[in-house]
């Protein structure tokens, strides 16, 4: 798993990882900071293609679930979290490596809800 770092010939990522693995859901990687006073987030690029990582609060609560391409650069990100004052179940896709900042909301029935509804507990 990469961190913010330089791309390696080998395909992966220089610099050390902050992250850890705390738990696997449906085979999906569950990290959390290796720092337990850093704010929960998810590395932004990955050294395994076609990969993606989970986050949960520290109570247990969804957070976040980022799904890399084969280019190891995030496609999406599910979240659940407030926007423009509601809280929501939400996805944002990245396009050449940005997050969008106006994300679509997730509901049942929608093609991406309905595939990783096991994850997504809130």
């Amino acid at each position: 798993m990469g961190s913010r770092g330089s791309f390696l010939k080998e395909g992966g990522f220089s610099s050390p990882s902050r992250w850890h693995t705390v738990d696997y859901v449906d085979g999906v990687k569950v990290l959390a900071p290796k720092d337990p006073k850093a704010s929960i987030s998810l590395p932004e690029r990955s050294n395994t293609p076609g990969t993606s990582y989970l986050s949960y609060r520290k109570n247990g609560d969804f957070d976040q679930l980022r799904v890399f391409g084969v280019d190891r650069i995030p496609k999406f990100d599910i979240d659940y979290g407030t926007h423009n004052g509601e809280k929501s179940l939400h996805i944002h896709y990245f396009t050449n490596g940005i997050r969008s900042k106006t994300p679509n909301i997730l509901h049942p029935g929608d093609a991406l809800y309905e595939k990783y509804k096991n994850l997504l507990v809130v």
